[in-house]
């Protein structure tokens, strides 16, 4: 039997795994840099699942629910010609890209997938990455109890 810091470890790495993979099914990690942010940790007899958000990534409140509407940031060409970099767009020109992005922005194209009605997108249930730590978290508990009970027998009972 593996020592319960091994086992805690490997468990949160099924978990982190899992999340990175669904992160990918549902096509919202363009650059991978969401997915990487993810890390398991092991220091100091402590071993722990978390989330690093790196520059440009999206934060974990996003990747789970969606963005709600709101304001249109001041620099969203720029944002969205960068995020036709990412996706792997390809135009004949810088200039061409700009123009796309142009027309994104101020609704003369829609890239396709972006009609999606909100509940869909914002506060549905499809990214439910809590779900994966909950479901971790009770499988370590049942795990490491059942263990617990084990050796407290053994050692009153020997």
């Amino acid at each position: 039997m593996e020592n319960p810091e091994e086992y805690i470890r490997k468990t949160l790495e099924a978990a982190r795994d899992e999340i990175k993979l669904a992160l990918k099914g549902q096509k919202v990690n363009a650059r991978g840099v969401s997915s990487e942010g993810f890390r398991v940790r092991s220091q100091a007899g402590r071993v722990q699942l978390y989330y690093t958000r790196a520059e440009g990534a999206a934060p974990l409140e996003t990747l789970e629910s969606g963005r709600p509407g709101g304001k249109v940031p001041h620099n969203f060409v720029d944002i969205i010609e960068q995020w036709s970099r990412d996706k792997g767009l390809t135009f004949s020109s810088e200039k061409e890209r700009r123009s796309f992005a142009g027309a994104v922005v101020f609704g003369k194209h829609i890239p396709k997938g972006w009609g999606r009605p909100a509940p869909a997108v914002y506060g549905g249930s499809e990214r439910n990455y809590s779900l994966v730590v909950e479901q971790a978290a009770e499988k370590l508990r049942e795990e490491l109890g059942n263990r617990a009970r084990v050796w407290l027998t053994d050692k009153i009972f020997k």
